[in-house]
C-alpha cells in the first residue's frame, strides 16, 4: 500500500494533541518527520508516535527525506517562514490559524502556490462541517440574490489564554499551549488572529464576498492582546458587514458561532451555537428552508479529522475537497491585517 509521507512543524500541544493521533489513526500514512525546538520534548515526540526522524531545526527536518506533505502547526509568527521552506521542497501544506499574520506574506504564499502547483490550507474545523457546505451552496444557488448585509459572531472561553495564563482544558493533555502564542502583542497573540480567523474563513467560504475596507474596536487583556473584537467591514460588492467576537464565555460551555447572510431575495441564519444548531433560509416570497441538525453537531462537532485525511487524501492522489484553501485565507488575513491597524489608528482601513 502507498503511504503518504508526512513530517510535522511544530509538535506543541495542538499537534500532540489532535493533528498527529488523527494521522496515526490512518494506515496510509508514514510519520516521517518532525521539529519541536525543545530537544527533551521532541525526543518524548518522536518515541511516543513512532516519527523516523526528528530534528529541533525545522529546515533540517525538512533535508532529512523528501516528503509529500507537512502539518505547521509552530507558533503563529513562525508560519510564514516554515510554509515558504515546506513549498520550496515541493511539499503539500496543511498550516494551522493564521495562515500568515500579515497581507505581504499572505500574498507572497499566494505566488509561490502558483509557481510550485501544490496545495495548501488551513484546518478551520468549522468549514468542513455539512451545515456550511450547504449554506454556502444555497448562496450559490442565488437563492437569496444579491448579498446586501452579512453579521456574524464567534465567541469562547479563552479569557485566561490570552492573558498568558495556561489553559485549563489542556491539563492532562501532552503539552499545553505556548502562552506567548496567544498573549503576546509581539507574536500576533489575541482574538482576532486566534479565533475570529476561524469566524471569517467561514463567511467568506459561504458568501464569496471581497473585503474592502475595515474599523476595528476591541478590549484589551492585561498583556495588551484583544479579548473582544467589534468589526466593521465595507466589502468591494457594495455590502457591508458586523462582525463580533468575544473569549468571555464561561469555562465548559462552548462558545458560540452564527452567520446570518441578507440578500435581496431572503436571508439565510447559520448557528453553531450548543443545542441551538439551525440552517435556515427565508426567502421574501414565503417559502422557508429548514435543514434539519442534530444537538451536537454544531461547536460540539469541531474536530480537524476531516482536513487531516484532505492532507493525506491530496498526498496520495485522490479526489479532496479544501475548504480553507488560498483564497479562503488571503481574503482571511487581509480582514485582520486591516482590523488590527485600526485598533491602533481608531480609524477605518484599507484592505
Amino acid at each position: 500500500m502507498a503511504k503518504a509521507k508526512i513530517g510535522v512543524i511544530g509538535a506543541g500541544w495542538w499537534a500532540t494533541q489532535f493533528h498527529i493521533p488523527h494521522l496515526k489513526e490512518r494506515d496510509d500514512v508514514e510519520l516521517t518527520s518532525v521539529c519541536k525546538i525543545e530537544e527533551d520534548e521532541l525526543k518524548f515526540v518522536q518515541e511516543k508516535f513512532g516519527f523516523k526522524h526528528a530534528s529541533t531545526d525545522y529546515k533540517e527536518m525538512l533535508e532529512m527525506e523528501q516528503l509529500d506533505g507537512v502539518v505547521i502547526a509552530s507558533p503563529h509568527f513562525a508560519h510564514f517562514e516554515n510554509i515558504k521552506a515546506a513549498l520550496a521542497k515541493g511539499c503539500n501544506v496543511l498550516v494551522e490559524k493564521p495562515m500568515t499574520t500579515n497581507t505581504k506574506d499572505a500574498l507572497e504564499v499566494q505566488r509561490i502556490l502558483k509557481e510550485k502547483g501544490v496545495e495548501l490550507f488551513t484546518p478551520y474545523g468549522f468549514n468542513w462541517n455539512p451545515l456550511m457546505a450547504k449554506a454556502e451552496s444555497f448562496v450559490a444557488d442565488g437563492i437569496l440574490g444579491n448579498i446586501k448585509h452579512v453579521d456574524s459572531s464567534f465567541s469562547s472561553s479563552l479569557v485566561d489564554l490570552f492573558q498568558g495564563i495556561p489553559l485549563s482544558e489542556s491539563d492532562e493533555h501532552t503539552f499545553q499551549p505556548k502562552a506567548s502564542t496567544w498573549s503576546d502583542p509581539s507574536k500576533a497573540g489575541g482574538y482576532g488572529w486566534g479565533q475570529l480567523s476561524h469566524m471569517f474563513a467561514g463567511v467568506y467560504k459561504v458568501t464569496k464576498l471581497n473585503p474592502e475596507k475595515v474599523f476595528c474596536l476591541s478590549v484589551p487583556s492585561p498583556t495588551g492582546v484583544d479579548y473582544t473584537d467589534a468589526i466593521s467591514i465595507k466589502f468591494e460588492e457594495g455590502s457591508t458587514g458586523a462582525f463580533s467576537g468575544s473569549a468571555y464565555v464561561p469555562k465548559g460551555y462552548g462558545g458560540g458561532y452564527n452567520i446570518r447572510v441578507h440578500g435581496e431575495k431572503g436571508a439565510l441564519f447559520l448557528d453553531f451555537e450548543i443545542n441551538r444548531e439551525r440552517l435556515l433560509v427565508r426567502t421574501n416570497d414565503g417559502k422557508e428552508i429548514n435543514e434539519e441538525t442534530k444537538p451536537g453537531s454544531g461547536t460540539h462537532s469541531y474536530s480537524t479529522q476531516a482536513p487531516i485525511n484532505t492532507l493525506v487524501d491530496i498526498c496520495l492522489g485522490k479526489e479532496y475537497k479544501n475548504h480553507g484553501d488560498i483564497n479562503i485565507n488571503l481574503k482571511m488575513v487581509k480582514t485582520l491585517d486591516a482590523a488590527y491597524r485600526s485598533m491602533k489608528s481608531e480609524k477605518l482601513e484599507s484592505v
